[in-house]
């Protein structure tokens, strides 16, 4: 069995050396909105049945920190401005969680300039064991967590002896240094019309619930006033969702989006919100091409805005028309390049961007991401069980759990999709101070029953 040195000399040369490099404007971004009301942070926890080795885990996650050079960066200020700053050694450790300990109220708070964007940790369970990995998104989106769980997941079959060196994907360091190159040229022009847009077409927050008492405790840990509730589609319902018959012209996206319309729209109203009034989505948009495949994780993402107004064209093939249009290719390579271009122009002015970060302006009403199957990659180089399950030596990953997306101010809720093994889970992030954990439930269950609703409507 080799060695954890041996396997990084072999597919991560790189991890031996010190690097650095200045943020890109989307970086910097992510880390001058970070706070710790709002921690710009999501969670992955892999759930495994039967004995996993833990020094073999925790070899694994130094592997993979070796092949992912931004995930163990901090950002220091040298002078010349705010960098990533990659150390040879001394990274973080996977920590190994007492199974007696307390859980973790949340994911909390990343302090990048304190130390690296992620964590890790490993507890023991009655069953097996949870492995949780907290990624902070200045560093990392959901393709680079999905990256980073395959490189874990190979390595530590390696070094168990159930799976070839060949089964590591091929990465290249070097592609970090392109990492903000994009296909159309950001420019000042289109980045101030866009801020410009931005601010015209602002949108409502979700109303708050009635009689909710409003605003932190002071006392509150950070990032403790955010719930989450979620639920979990069956094989046989996905099957339903995911028919092409169903489907038809529009992708699952599509309908996900004109859904979650339907339900704001419904609450808004609810609240008192006058019809015509705007709502807003936010779609993280992946930049990424073939020509990136080979890229560490890192934070190639952008975001689409898709807009409706309250109790107008409220019927099914309206809304849907109306996202499949907004959510096309070809506005898609616009929106994302004219958020781009806003960025760029503004990280030329950190102060001005930080200052104009902690306006309390409402750019979004709620998130929806989709990461569709984090493991997907992992299923050609992994036994897979007849539930979809894939195994890890003697341990079964039975579940994978997302705690995404992270919330902002003003924007009070966040849905994400994601599947595991022939099945699709929806998460629902809210702000405690704005909705109860009752009504956020009910809020989920309206969203899951018009799921249901429109597959039974268009057998």
């Amino acid at each position: 069995m080799p060695s954890i040195d041996t396997l990084l000399a072999a597919h991560a040369p790189w991890a031996s050396a010190e690097r650095a490099w200045s943020l890109t404007p989307f970086e910097l971004f992510m880390w001058l909105d970070d706070r710790p009301r709002y921690p710009l942070v999501f969670q992955v926890v892999l759930r495994f049945e039967g004995p996993v080795d833990e020094a073999a885990m925790r070899d694994a996650f130094r592997f993979a920190l070796g092949r992912h050079p931004l995930l163990r960066a901090s950002i220091v200020d040298d002078g010349r401005g705010v960098r990533w700053h990659a150390p040879a050694s001394g990274w973080n450790e996977l920590e190994v969680v007492p199974r007696e300990s307390p859980p973790e109220s949340g994911p909390g708070w990343i302090d990048l300039a304190e130390g690296p964007g992620l964590r890790g940790r490993i507890r023991k369970t009655a069953t097996g064991s949870d492995v949780t990995l907290v990624f902070h998104h200045a560093c990392c989106d959901g393709q680079g967590a999905r990256m980073f769980i395959q490189d874990l997941a190979l390595a530590y079959a390696v070094l168990r002896g159930v799976a070839t060196e060949d089964a590591f994907m091929k990465l290249d360091a070097a592609q970090l240094d392109g990492r903000d190159v994009h296909a159309c040229e950001p420019s000042v022009w289109r980045g101030l019309r866009h801020l410009l847009h931005m601010f015209r077409t602002r949108p409502l927050p979700t109303v708050p619930e009635a009689g909710l008492a409003a605003g932190p405790a002071a006392d509150a840990a950070p990032g403790s006033r955010i719930g989450l509730c979620m639920h979990t589609f069956d094989r046989e319902t996905v099957q339903h969702l995911q028919d092409p018959r169903r489907l038809g012209e529009a992708s699952f996206n599509d309908v996900a989006v004109a859904l979650l319309f339907n339900v704001l729209d419904g609450w808004q109203r609810k609240g008192g919100v006058k019809p015509g009034t705007r709502m807003r989505i936010t779609v993280p948009v992946d930049l990424r091409g073939r020509e990136h495949e080979r890229m560490p994780a890192a934070n190639r993402y952008t975001y689409l805005f898709v807009n409706r107004r309250v109790g107008v064209g409220t019927d099914w093939p309206d809304l849907l028309a109306d996202a499949r249009r907004q959510l096309r290719l070809p506005r898609q390579a616009a929106a994302g390049s004219d958020m781009l271009s806003m960025l760029h122009t503004f990280a030329r002015w950190p102060r001005l961007m930080r200052r104009g970060l902690r306006w309390r302006r409402c750019f979004a009403t709620a998130v929806l991401t989709n990461l569709s199957d984090p493991s997907r990659r992992l299923r050609k180089r992994l036994p897979v069980d007849d539930d979809g399950c894939i195994w890890l030596d003697r341990a079964r990953c039975h579940d994978m759990q997302l705690c995404t997306p992270p919330l902002r101010p003003c924007t009070h809720w966040g849905f994400g999709l994601f599947e595991y093994a022939n099945r699709v889970t929806v998460t629902f992030r809210y702000d405690t101070d704005t909705i109860s954990p009752p009504a956020a439930a009910g809020v989920l269950a309206d969203y899951v029953a018009a799921w249901r609703s429109w597959a039974d409507e268009h057998a």
